[in-house]
């Protein structure tokens, strides 16, 4: 079903059952290159010696890494990312919002998008907003059991979007679900995160803990490596630009008036 889907939209992505040749990185490239080709980003960890992991299976001291996506953006580049983690023999976790401006789960892309993500074997799972609502417990049994009734796929942790101090600090469940600012993810571990488009923590690779082997938290959000562009202001810039096409044409395939006007908006 997987290769079914993906073969019919090569216009998008392309997919194949043998992973292309990778490079090899030279291990003295600036951040900023290293920060470029996902594929070698992945390469090195695993010549490195590392082994990717579930968040469940990250018990080991040394040798793995947990590799977490949120999906702030777009469904489209975690299937890109995706794909190449199916084609190395690498498993990630997927967390997708379930109320959010910039995609809906329910539209059929975007739905399809995740359930490729997970009949490719990785897990996909709640990205949550608890600023959103005045329970945050009530408000993840919402969507916990919105989530399992849309993919019919259980909940074992949940990431937090945009966590202020107090979540950062939470070291508990919520709604009896672990989620990955827990002391077991976010300091027992070495965790560093891709977010804004820059390595806040430093590069993995230039890290002592990197070099060392020891095990790893690693939050890759997919915009920052499926676009072209030096900074992330570029890459935003493009993918704004994408966005307004994809827009112009949405409105053109539901509203005929709007086709006199396209091209001139």
């Amino acid at each position: 079903m997987v290769n079914f889907l993906l073969s019919q939209r090569q216009q998008t992505i392309q997919a194949t059952e043998a992973a292309p040749p990778l490079i090899k990185p030279a291990t003295a490239a600036p951040s900023h290159s290293r920060f470029g080709c996902y594929e070698e980003f992945l390469q090195t960890c695993l010549e490195q010696g590392y082994q990717f992991c579930f968040f469940p299976e990250l018990r080991e001291p040394k040798h793995q890494i947990t590799l977490r996506h949120d999906i702030d953006f777009d469904t489209g580049f975690a299937l890109k990312a995706a794909t190449i983690e199916r084609q190395m023999g690498i498993k990630a976790t997927y967390f997708f919002l379930l109320r959010s401006s910039m995609y809906n789960i329910f539209s059929p892309q975007d739905f399809e998008n995740i359930q490729l993500i997970r009949e490719m074997g990785h897990t996909i799972t709640i990205h949550f907003d608890p600023s959103i609502y005045s329970d945050f417990h009530r408000g993840l049994q919402q969507e916990v059991a919105l989530f399992r009734d849309i993919f019919n796929a259980e909940v074992g942790i949940v990431s937090l979007h945009r966590p202020n101090a107090f979540f950062q600090e939470y070291d508990a469940p919520i709604y009896g679900i672990e989620h990955t600012y827990q002391s077991k993810y976010f300091r027992d571990v070495k965790y560093i995160s891709d977010s804004t488009g820059v390595w806040r923590f430093g590069h993995p690779f230039d890290t002592p803990e990197f070099m060392q082997q020891k095990s790893l938290h690693i939050l890759i959000h997919p915009i920052w490596w499926m676009l072209d562009g030096e900074s992330n202001v570029e890459k935003l810039r493009l993918y704004y630009s994408q966005r307004v096409d994809s827009l112009k044409a949405d409105f053109s395939n539901n509203c005929i008036p709007f086709r006199k006007l396209n091209g001139h908006v």
